[in-house]
Protein backbone atom coordinates (compact mmCIF):
# COMPACT_ATOMS: atom_id res chain seq x y z
CA UNK A 1 0.00 0.00 0.00
CA UNK A 2 1.51 3.17 -1.20
CA UNK A 3 0.81 7.05 0.47
CA UNK A 4 1.81 10.44 -1.10
CA UNK A 5 0.83 12.11 2.45
CA UNK A 6 3.32 12.52 5.49
CA UNK A 7 1.58 11.84 8.34
CA UNK A 8 -0.92 9.17 9.38
CA UNK A 9 -4.71 9.19 9.09
CA UNK A 10 -5.51 10.01 12.86
CA UNK A 11 -3.68 13.35 12.50
CA UNK A 12 -5.92 16.19 11.75
CA UNK A 13 -6.08 18.27 8.83
CA UNK A 14 -4.93 21.43 10.87
CA UNK A 15 -2.41 19.61 12.61
CA UNK A 16 -0.85 18.24 9.26
CA UNK A 17 -0.67 21.90 8.08
CA UNK A 18 0.68 23.38 11.05
CA UNK A 19 3.88 20.56 11.20
CA UNK A 20 4.47 20.76 7.32
CA UNK A 21 5.02 24.46 7.86
CA UNK A 22 6.75 24.27 11.40
CA UNK A 23 9.24 21.67 9.93
CA UNK A 24 9.32 24.40 6.51
CA UNK A 25 10.62 27.09 9.18
CA UNK A 26 13.36 24.90 11.20
CA UNK A 27 14.54 23.58 7.54
CA UNK A 28 14.91 27.47 6.49
CA UNK A 29 16.18 28.36 8.84
CA UNK A 30 19.31 26.18 10.21
CA UNK A 31 22.48 26.12 8.29
CA UNK A 32 25.91 24.77 9.41
CA UNK A 33 27.35 27.70 9.18
CA UNK A 34 25.48 31.49 9.51
CA UNK A 35 27.28 34.45 7.47
CA UNK A 36 25.95 37.01 10.17
CA UNK A 37 28.21 34.67 13.01
CA UNK A 38 31.36 34.44 10.95
CA UNK A 39 33.63 36.99 12.75
CA UNK A 40 32.45 35.43 15.97
CA UNK A 41 33.34 31.87 14.37
CA UNK A 42 36.81 33.26 13.29
CA UNK A 43 37.85 34.43 16.73
CA UNK A 44 36.70 31.37 18.52
CA UNK A 45 38.34 28.64 16.16
CA UNK A 46 41.44 30.76 14.61
CA UNK A 47 40.23 29.71 11.56
CA UNK A 48 40.04 32.48 8.79
CA UNK A 49 37.19 33.41 7.40
CA UNK A 50 37.55 32.51 3.63
CA UNK A 51 37.26 28.56 5.07
CA UNK A 52 33.72 29.63 6.68
CA UNK A 53 32.85 30.81 3.49
CA UNK A 54 33.70 28.20 1.44
CA UNK A 55 31.57 26.12 3.91
CA UNK A 56 28.78 28.01 3.24
CA UNK A 57 29.03 27.22 -0.49
CA UNK A 58 30.03 23.95 0.36
CA UNK A 59 26.57 23.37 1.81
CA UNK A 60 24.89 24.14 -1.49
CA UNK A 61 27.13 21.64 -3.55
CA UNK A 62 26.06 19.11 -1.07
CA UNK A 63 22.38 20.00 -1.79
CA UNK A 64 23.37 20.16 -5.70
CA UNK A 65 25.33 16.47 -4.80
CA UNK A 66 21.89 15.10 -3.55
CA UNK A 67 19.17 16.58 -5.93
CA UNK A 68 19.95 13.90 -8.91
CA UNK A 69 19.07 11.05 -6.04
CA UNK A 70 15.97 12.28 -4.66
CA UNK A 71 13.76 10.12 -7.18
CA UNK A 72 15.75 7.03 -6.72
CA UNK A 73 15.90 7.15 -2.65
CA UNK A 74 11.71 8.08 -2.53
CA UNK A 75 11.26 4.45 -4.76
CA UNK A 76 13.63 2.94 -2.57
CA UNK A 77 13.41 4.05 1.51
CA UNK A 78 10.03 5.66 3.15
CA UNK A 79 9.64 9.45 4.08
CA UNK A 80 9.61 8.18 7.39
CA UNK A 81 13.14 6.93 6.98
CA UNK A 82 14.47 9.51 4.90
CA UNK A 83 13.10 12.50 7.13
CA UNK A 84 14.31 10.66 10.28
CA UNK A 85 17.83 10.15 8.79
CA UNK A 86 18.07 14.00 7.11
CA UNK A 87 17.31 15.15 10.38
CA UNK A 88 19.91 13.37 12.74
CA UNK A 89 22.39 13.61 10.06
CA UNK A 90 21.91 17.29 10.17
CA UNK A 91 21.98 17.68 13.85
CA UNK A 92 25.60 15.47 14.03
CA UNK A 93 26.77 18.17 11.67
CA UNK A 94 25.57 20.83 13.66
CA UNK A 95 27.56 19.63 16.81
CA UNK A 96 30.53 18.43 14.54
CA UNK A 97 30.84 22.03 13.98
CA UNK A 98 30.44 23.57 16.85
CA UNK A 99 32.96 21.64 18.83
CA UNK A 100 36.01 21.28 16.04
CA UNK A 101 38.72 23.27 14.96
CA UNK A 102 39.46 21.75 12.10
CA UNK A 103 39.00 23.49 8.41
CA UNK A 104 38.47 20.75 6.79
CA UNK A 105 35.90 19.19 9.09
CA UNK A 106 34.27 22.16 9.08
CA UNK A 107 34.40 21.93 4.75
CA UNK A 108 33.30 18.66 5.34
CA UNK A 109 30.41 19.16 7.83
CA UNK A 110 28.84 21.39 5.51
CA UNK A 111 29.00 19.18 2.33
CA UNK A 112 27.10 16.30 4.26
CA UNK A 113 24.73 18.92 5.79
CA UNK A 114 23.44 20.40 2.29
CA UNK A 115 23.85 16.47 0.81
CA UNK A 116 20.97 15.40 3.92
CA UNK A 117 19.01 19.08 4.05
CA UNK A 118 18.04 18.34 0.22
CA UNK A 119 16.32 15.28 1.10
CA UNK A 120 14.23 16.35 3.76
CA UNK A 121 13.29 19.44 1.76
CA UNK A 122 12.08 17.20 -0.76
CA UNK A 123 9.94 15.84 1.30
CA UNK A 124 8.15 18.88 2.71
CA UNK A 125 7.91 21.20 -1.07
CA UNK A 126 5.88 18.17 -2.32
CA UNK A 127 2.98 18.04 0.11
CA UNK A 128 3.24 22.15 0.09
CA UNK A 129 3.02 22.65 -3.86
CA UNK A 130 -0.17 20.53 -3.34
CA UNK A 131 -1.03 23.27 -0.74
CA UNK A 132 0.24 26.41 -2.10
CA UNK A 133 -0.77 25.37 -5.66
CA UNK A 134 -3.33 22.93 -6.31
CA UNK A 135 -4.11 22.74 -10.16
CA UNK A 136 -0.18 22.44 -10.47
CA UNK A 137 0.58 25.99 -11.70
CA UNK A 138 4.52 26.50 -11.40
CA UNK A 139 3.89 30.05 -12.11
CA UNK A 140 1.57 30.60 -8.44
CA UNK A 141 3.48 28.04 -6.39
CA UNK A 142 7.02 30.21 -7.07
CA UNK A 143 5.58 33.56 -6.52
CA UNK A 144 4.06 32.25 -3.55
CA UNK A 145 6.81 29.74 -1.82
CA UNK A 146 9.68 32.16 -2.90
CA UNK A 147 9.45 34.51 -1.28
CA UNK A 148 8.54 33.29 2.03
CA UNK A 149 11.69 30.93 1.45
CA UNK A 150 13.94 34.14 0.44
CA UNK A 151 12.16 36.00 3.22
CA UNK A 152 13.23 33.64 6.24
CA UNK A 153 16.81 33.41 5.09
CA UNK A 154 17.04 37.07 6.07
CA UNK A 155 15.09 36.65 9.16
CA UNK A 156 17.52 33.78 10.43
CA UNK A 157 20.22 35.88 9.44
CA UNK A 158 18.70 38.51 12.60
CA UNK A 159 18.15 35.36 14.65
CA UNK A 160 21.44 33.60 14.70
CA UNK A 161 22.85 37.11 15.10
CA UNK A 162 20.97 37.93 18.16
CA UNK A 163 21.37 34.70 19.42
CA UNK A 164 25.10 34.98 19.32
CA UNK A 165 25.48 38.30 20.84
CA UNK A 166 23.23 37.03 24.17
CA UNK A 167 24.79 33.68 23.96
CA UNK A 168 27.92 32.24 22.00
CA UNK A 169 27.82 30.98 18.26
CA UNK A 170 28.65 27.07 19.40
CA UNK A 171 25.55 26.99 21.85
CA UNK A 172 23.68 28.54 18.77
CA UNK A 173 24.78 25.35 17.18
CA UNK A 174 24.17 23.17 19.91
CA UNK A 175 20.34 24.58 19.96
CA UNK A 176 20.24 24.24 16.35
CA UNK A 177 20.91 20.40 16.70
CA UNK A 178 18.81 19.94 19.68
CA UNK A 179 15.80 21.71 17.30
CA UNK A 180 16.60 19.24 14.52
CA UNK A 181 16.24 15.64 16.76
CA UNK A 182 13.15 17.36 18.12
CA UNK A 183 11.67 17.51 14.56
CA UNK A 184 13.26 13.86 13.73
CA UNK A 185 11.44 12.69 17.53
CA UNK A 186 8.57 14.67 16.19
CA UNK A 187 8.48 12.96 13.03
CA UNK A 188 8.65 9.02 14.72
CA UNK A 189 5.22 9.79 16.20
CA UNK A 190 3.15 11.48 13.52
CA UNK A 191 4.26 10.38 10.08
CA UNK A 192 3.56 7.11 8.78
CA UNK A 193 5.73 4.19 7.67
CA UNK A 194 3.84 3.57 4.49
CA UNK A 195 6.19 3.86 0.81
CA UNK A 196 5.80 6.87 -1.82
CA UNK A 197 6.02 4.02 -4.65
CA UNK A 198 7.42 0.41 -5.62
CA UNK A 199 10.81 -0.21 -3.71
CA UNK A 200 13.55 0.06 -6.26
CA UNK A 201 17.09 -0.86 -5.71
CA UNK A 202 19.91 1.97 -5.66
CA UNK A 203 22.17 -0.40 -7.61
CA UNK A 204 22.41 1.76 -10.98
CA UNK A 205 22.56 5.26 -8.74
CA UNK A 206 26.22 7.03 -10.49
CA UNK A 207 27.52 7.74 -7.20
CA UNK A 208 31.22 8.58 -8.89
CA UNK A 209 30.13 11.33 -11.29
CA UNK A 210 28.22 12.44 -8.37
CA UNK A 211 31.83 12.53 -6.49
CA UNK A 212 33.64 14.09 -9.48
CA UNK A 213 30.65 17.00 -9.42
CA UNK A 214 30.95 17.76 -6.23
CA UNK A 215 34.97 17.66 -6.06
CA UNK A 216 35.10 20.14 -9.19
CA UNK A 217 32.38 22.40 -7.75
CA UNK A 218 34.92 22.31 -4.23
CA UNK A 219 37.93 22.99 -6.14
CA UNK A 220 36.48 25.57 -8.37
CA UNK A 221 34.77 27.92 -5.21
CA UNK A 222 38.16 27.36 -3.55
CA UNK A 223 40.23 29.21 -6.10
CA UNK A 224 37.55 31.92 -6.49
CA UNK A 225 37.13 31.96 -2.24
CA UNK A 226 40.62 31.88 -1.15
CA UNK A 227 41.88 33.87 -4.59
CA UNK A 228 42.62 37.38 -3.05
CA UNK A 229 43.91 36.01 0.56
CA UNK A 230 46.28 33.70 -1.37
CA UNK A 231 47.39 36.33 -4.38
CA UNK A 232 45.62 34.17 -6.96
CA UNK A 233 47.88 31.98 -9.50
CA UNK A 234 51.30 33.22 -7.10
CA UNK A 235 49.45 30.26 -4.63
CA UNK A 236 50.53 26.72 -5.26
CA UNK A 237 47.40 25.74 -3.75
CA UNK A 238 45.42 27.69 -5.99
CA UNK A 239 47.01 25.83 -8.72
CA UNK A 240 46.53 22.83 -7.95
CA UNK A 241 43.09 23.60 -7.25
CA UNK A 242 42.64 24.74 -10.78
CA UNK A 243 44.46 21.94 -12.24
CA UNK A 244 42.21 19.40 -10.14
CA UNK A 245 38.84 21.04 -11.15
CA UNK A 246 39.74 20.90 -15.05
CA UNK A 247 40.85 17.31 -14.63
CA UNK A 248 37.94 16.16 -12.98
CA UNK A 249 35.40 18.50 -15.21
CA UNK A 250 37.16 16.48 -18.15
CA UNK A 251 36.95 12.91 -16.45
CA UNK A 252 33.08 13.69 -15.81
CA UNK A 253 32.01 14.95 -19.36
CA UNK A 254 33.40 12.01 -20.39
CA UNK A 255 32.48 9.41 -18.12
CA UNK A 256 28.77 11.20 -18.34
CA UNK A 257 29.00 10.92 -22.62
CA UNK A 258 29.50 7.13 -21.89
CA UNK A 259 27.47 5.76 -19.27
CA UNK A 260 24.03 4.19 -20.17
CA UNK A 261 22.49 6.19 -17.09
CA UNK A 262 24.46 9.49 -16.71
CA UNK A 263 23.99 12.11 -14.45
CA UNK A 264 23.60 15.49 -16.26
CA UNK A 265 21.52 15.65 -19.34
CA UNK A 266 23.86 17.87 -21.56
CA UNK A 267 20.85 17.34 -24.66
CA UNK A 268 18.80 20.46 -22.67
CA UNK A 269 21.53 23.26 -23.15
CA UNK A 270 20.58 23.23 -27.01
CA UNK A 271 17.13 24.80 -25.91
CA UNK A 272 17.07 28.18 -26.33
CA UNK A 273 15.35 29.03 -23.33
CA UNK A 274 17.69 27.44 -21.16
CA UNK A 275 20.75 29.42 -22.88
CA UNK A 276 19.11 32.23 -22.85
CA UNK A 277 18.24 31.79 -18.75
CA UNK A 278 21.80 31.01 -18.14
CA UNK A 279 23.12 34.51 -19.42
CA UNK A 280 20.45 36.08 -17.13
CA UNK A 281 21.82 33.63 -14.51
CA UNK A 282 24.80 35.41 -15.05
CA UNK A 283 23.67 38.85 -14.70
CA UNK A 284 21.83 37.77 -11.41
CA UNK A 285 25.06 36.69 -10.22
CA UNK A 286 26.89 40.24 -11.21
CA UNK A 287 24.68 42.38 -9.53
CA UNK A 288 23.86 39.90 -6.19
CA UNK A 289 27.57 39.78 -5.91
CA UNK A 290 27.94 43.44 -6.07
CA UNK A 291 26.31 43.33 -2.60
CA UNK A 292 28.86 43.05 -0.72
CA UNK A 293 30.06 46.78 -1.47
CA UNK A 294 27.49 47.67 0.62
CA UNK A 295 28.93 45.69 3.56
CA UNK A 296 32.15 47.41 3.08
CA UNK A 297 30.53 50.31 3.11
CA UNK A 298 28.64 49.91 5.96
CA UNK A 299 31.14 47.81 7.94
CA UNK A 300 34.00 49.64 7.38
CA UNK A 301 32.55 53.44 6.57
CA UNK A 302 29.82 53.68 8.66
CA UNK A 303 30.99 51.38 11.25
CA UNK A 304 28.39 48.97 11.31
CA UNK A 305 28.30 45.68 13.70
CA UNK A 306 26.67 42.53 12.55
CA UNK A 307 23.80 43.78 14.27
CA UNK A 308 23.48 46.78 12.65
CA UNK A 309 23.99 44.26 8.94
CA UNK A 310 21.59 41.57 9.69
CA UNK A 311 18.87 44.81 10.76
CA UNK A 312 19.91 45.92 7.29
CA UNK A 313 18.91 42.25 5.79
CA UNK A 314 15.78 42.52 7.43
CA UNK A 315 14.74 45.46 5.25
CA UNK A 316 14.66 43.75 1.73
CA UNK A 317 11.44 42.16 3.75
CA UNK A 318 9.13 44.38 2.18
CA UNK A 319 10.86 44.32 -1.39
CA UNK A 320 10.80 40.63 -1.07
CA UNK A 321 7.10 40.74 -0.11
CA UNK A 322 6.10 43.02 -2.79
CA UNK A 323 7.86 41.09 -5.70
CA UNK A 324 5.96 38.02 -4.73
CA UNK A 325 2.04 39.88 -4.96
CA UNK A 326 3.57 41.17 -8.02
CA UNK A 327 4.66 37.79 -9.38
CA UNK A 328 1.01 36.55 -8.12
CA UNK A 329 -0.24 39.18 -10.43
CA UNK A 330 1.43 38.53 -13.20
CA UNK A 331 1.01 34.87 -13.64
CA UNK A 332 -2.88 35.34 -12.37
CA UNK A 333 -3.12 37.21 -15.22
CA UNK A 334 -0.55 35.41 -17.98
CA UNK A 335 1.27 38.18 -18.57
CA UNK A 336 4.76 37.36 -20.58
CA UNK A 337 7.53 36.92 -18.37
CA UNK A 338 10.09 39.07 -19.97
CA UNK A 339 9.38 42.43 -18.26
CA UNK A 340 8.75 41.06 -15.24
CA UNK A 341 12.40 40.43 -15.61
CA UNK A 342 12.55 43.51 -16.74
CA UNK A 343 11.61 44.94 -13.39
CA UNK A 344 14.10 42.89 -11.64
CA UNK A 345 17.23 43.77 -13.14
CA UNK A 346 15.87 47.30 -13.20
CA UNK A 347 15.20 47.50 -9.23
CA UNK A 348 19.27 46.02 -8.74
CA UNK A 349 20.55 49.26 -10.89
CA UNK A 350 17.64 51.88 -8.91
CA UNK A 351 19.44 50.10 -5.74
CA UNK A 352 22.89 50.59 -6.48
CA UNK A 353 22.32 54.03 -7.98
CA UNK A 354 20.63 55.25 -4.55
CA UNK A 355 23.51 53.70 -3.08
CA UNK A 356 26.11 55.39 -4.95
CA UNK A 357 25.07 58.83 -4.47
CA UNK A 358 24.12 58.04 -1.02
CA UNK A 359 27.54 56.64 -0.12
CA UNK A 360 28.82 59.61 2.60
CA UNK A 361 31.05 59.06 6.00
CA UNK A 362 28.02 60.11 7.99
CA UNK A 363 24.81 58.32 6.69
CA UNK A 364 22.29 56.84 9.14
CA UNK A 365 20.39 53.54 8.80
CA UNK A 366 17.07 54.92 8.06
CA UNK A 367 18.35 55.88 4.54
CA UNK A 368 18.87 51.97 3.92
CA UNK A 369 15.38 51.66 3.72
CA UNK A 370 14.36 52.48 0.12
CA UNK A 371 17.44 51.10 -1.86
CA UNK A 372 17.19 47.89 0.40
CA UNK A 373 13.50 48.10 -0.57
CA UNK A 374 14.54 47.76 -4.30
CA UNK A 375 17.26 44.99 -3.09
CA UNK A 376 15.20 43.01 -1.86
CA UNK A 377 12.38 42.98 -5.16
CA UNK A 378 15.38 42.76 -7.67
CA UNK A 379 16.54 39.59 -5.58
CA UNK A 380 13.59 37.80 -5.11
CA UNK A 381 11.69 38.89 -8.78
CA UNK A 382 15.27 37.48 -10.23
CA UNK A 383 15.22 34.54 -8.44
CA UNK A 384 11.12 33.97 -8.98
CA UNK A 385 11.23 35.01 -12.79
CA UNK A 386 14.82 33.82 -14.14
CA UNK A 387 14.38 30.36 -12.75
CA UNK A 388 11.02 29.93 -13.88
CA UNK A 389 11.71 30.98 -17.49
CA UNK A 390 14.77 28.67 -17.17
CA UNK A 391 13.10 25.62 -16.34
CA UNK A 392 9.63 26.37 -18.21
CA UNK A 393 10.94 24.15 -21.53
CA UNK A 394 12.65 21.65 -19.60
CA UNK A 395 10.84 18.23 -19.96
CA UNK A 396 9.49 17.07 -16.60
CA UNK A 397 11.55 13.27 -16.95
CA UNK A 398 14.85 15.62 -17.07
CA UNK A 399 14.02 17.95 -14.94
CA UNK A 400 15.33 15.93 -11.86
CA UNK A 401 18.82 15.46 -14.06
CA UNK A 402 18.87 18.89 -15.44
CA UNK A 403 18.26 21.00 -12.06
CA UNK A 404 21.45 20.18 -10.02
CA UNK A 405 24.15 21.61 -12.75
CA UNK A 406 21.80 24.60 -13.06
CA UNK A 407 21.36 25.31 -9.76
CA UNK A 408 25.13 24.95 -8.62
CA UNK A 409 26.33 27.86 -11.80
CA UNK A 410 23.53 30.10 -10.21
CA UNK A 411 24.60 29.31 -6.48
CA UNK A 412 27.54 28.62 -6.69
CA UNK A 413 29.26 29.56 -9.69
CA UNK A 414 28.24 32.50 -10.53
CA UNK A 415 28.11 33.81 -6.73
CA UNK A 416 31.56 32.91 -6.02
CA UNK A 417 32.87 33.78 -9.26
CA UNK A 418 31.81 37.41 -9.21
CA UNK A 419 32.14 37.87 -5.33
CA UNK A 420 35.53 36.99 -6.19
CA UNK A 421 35.98 39.37 -8.87
CA UNK A 422 34.44 42.35 -7.39
CA UNK A 423 36.33 41.87 -3.98
CA UNK A 424 39.41 41.88 -6.22
CA UNK A 425 38.48 45.11 -8.35
CA UNK A 426 37.52 46.96 -4.87
CA UNK A 427 40.97 46.29 -3.54
CA UNK A 428 42.68 47.66 -6.64
CA UNK A 429 40.73 50.25 -6.92
CA UNK A 430 41.12 51.19 -3.47
CA UNK A 431 44.98 50.79 -3.62
CA UNK A 432 44.69 53.02 -6.90
CA UNK A 433 42.14 56.05 -4.52
CA UNK A 434 45.17 56.03 -2.64
CA UNK A 435 47.96 56.54 -4.59
CA UNK A 436 45.93 59.59 -6.25
CA UNK A 437 44.94 60.75 -3.06
CA UNK A 438 48.92 60.72 -1.61
CA UNK A 439 49.60 63.28 -4.41
CA UNK A 440 47.71 65.86 -2.49
CA UNK A 441 48.49 65.16 1.37
CA UNK A 442 52.49 64.89 2.79
CA UNK A 443 53.00 63.64 6.01
CA UNK A 444 54.65 66.02 7.03
CA UNK A 445 52.33 69.11 6.81
CA UNK A 446 49.74 66.75 8.23
CA UNK A 447 51.76 65.93 11.30
CA UNK A 448 52.23 69.93 11.80
CA UNK A 449 48.87 71.00 10.96
CA UNK A 450 46.70 68.37 11.93
CA UNK A 451 43.34 70.03 10.63
CA UNK A 452 44.62 69.17 7.05
CA UNK A 453 43.63 65.84 7.35
CA UNK A 454 44.66 62.68 8.74
CA UNK A 455 45.32 58.92 7.94
CA UNK A 456 42.42 57.55 9.19
CA UNK A 457 40.16 59.91 6.51
CA UNK A 458 42.55 59.56 3.78
CA UNK A 459 41.44 55.61 4.11
CA UNK A 460 37.82 56.11 4.33
CA UNK A 461 38.09 58.52 1.53
CA UNK A 462 40.14 55.79 -0.78
CA UNK A 463 37.33 53.47 -0.18
CA UNK A 464 34.50 55.52 -0.45
CA UNK A 465 36.18 56.32 -3.90
CA UNK A 466 36.89 52.59 -4.83
CA UNK A 467 33.16 51.82 -4.07
CA UNK A 468 31.46 54.32 -6.08
CA UNK A 469 33.99 53.54 -9.23
CA UNK A 470 32.91 49.89 -8.48
CA UNK A 471 29.41 50.90 -8.19
CA UNK A 472 29.61 53.13 -11.60
CA UNK A 473 30.98 49.77 -13.77
CA UNK A 474 28.27 47.79 -11.99
CA UNK A 475 25.35 50.31 -13.12
CA UNK A 476 26.53 50.10 -16.55
CA UNK A 477 26.65 46.41 -16.61
CA UNK A 478 23.14 46.07 -15.17
CA UNK A 479 21.95 49.20 -17.99
CA UNK A 480 23.86 46.67 -20.45
CA UNK A 481 21.31 44.02 -19.63
CA UNK A 482 18.69 45.89 -19.04
CA UNK A 483 18.81 46.76 -23.12
CA UNK A 484 19.19 43.02 -23.94
CA UNK A 485 16.53 41.90 -22.09
CA UNK A 486 14.31 44.67 -23.83
CA UNK A 487 15.39 43.77 -27.00
CA UNK A 488 15.86 39.88 -27.05
CA UNK A 489 12.99 38.25 -28.28
CA UNK A 490 12.46 35.99 -25.82
CA UNK A 491 10.90 33.54 -27.60
CA UNK A 492 8.20 35.66 -29.19
CA UNK A 493 7.58 36.89 -32.29
CA UNK A 494 10.51 40.11 -32.96
CA UNK A 495 9.69 43.24 -30.64
CA UNK A 496 6.23 42.37 -29.49
CA UNK A 497 6.49 43.76 -25.95
CA UNK A 498 3.07 45.30 -25.21
CA UNK A 499 0.78 42.18 -27.16
CA UNK A 500 1.39 38.72 -26.02
CA UNK A 501 0.33 35.21 -26.64
CA UNK A 502 -1.04 33.43 -24.04
CA UNK A 503 -0.38 30.22 -25.63
CA UNK A 504 3.27 30.97 -25.31
CA UNK A 505 3.54 32.04 -22.17
CA UNK A 506 6.33 30.52 -19.92
CA UNK A 507 4.36 31.33 -17.05
CA UNK A 508 1.34 29.27 -17.57
CA UNK A 509 1.66 25.65 -16.81
CA UNK A 510 -2.18 23.94 -16.13
CA UNK A 511 -1.27 20.62 -16.65
CA UNK A 512 -0.96 18.43 -13.38
CA UNK A 513 1.69 15.81 -12.83
CA UNK A 514 0.47 12.52 -14.65
CA UNK A 515 3.03 10.37 -12.79
CA UNK A 516 4.98 10.28 -9.35
CA UNK A 517 8.41 10.98 -11.12
CA UNK A 518 7.02 14.40 -12.40
CA UNK A 519 5.61 15.21 -9.06
CA UNK A 520 9.24 14.72 -7.85
CA UNK A 521 10.53 16.56 -11.24
CA UNK A 522 8.57 19.91 -10.36
CA UNK A 523 9.67 19.24 -6.72
CA UNK A 524 13.38 19.58 -7.97
CA UNK A 525 13.02 22.73 -9.43
CA UNK A 526 11.41 23.95 -6.42
CA UNK A 527 13.91 23.36 -3.80
CA UNK A 528 16.68 24.26 -6.08
CA UNK A 529 14.94 27.88 -6.44
CA UNK A 530 15.77 28.79 -2.73
CA UNK A 531 19.23 27.75 -2.59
Amino acid sequence: MYNKGLFHDWVPKLVMLLLILLFLVVLLLVNPVYSANISFMVGGTGIISEYFMWGIFAQTIGMGGGLPFIMRFKMRFRSKELMITSLVMMAMMSVVIATTHSAGVIIGACLIFGFFKMFAMAEIVLPMRGILSPKGDNGRFYSLFYPIAIGFGQIGAMISAKFTLNVDWQMLHIYTAALLLACALLCVVVMHNLRFMPKMSLAKLDWPASAMLMGTLLCFSYVVTFGKQQDWFNSSNIRLAVVGAVALTAIFIIRELKVESPLIMFNIYKLGSVRLGLVLLLGQGILMGASSVQNIYSSAILGYNWMNNAYLGMMMLTGIITSGVVAFYWTKHNIPLRMYIFTGFSAYVIYYTILYFKMVPGLNIESFMLPQFFNGYGMCSLFIAVWTYLVARIPQKEMIFSVAPLMVFRSVITMTLFSGIIGWFQYRFQLESVANLAVHLDSILMASNPDVGSLSSVQLGALMAANKKLLGYIIIIGFAFLAFILFHQFGYLKYRIAYYNVRNNPLKNTETSENEDDEISEAAGSIAGIV
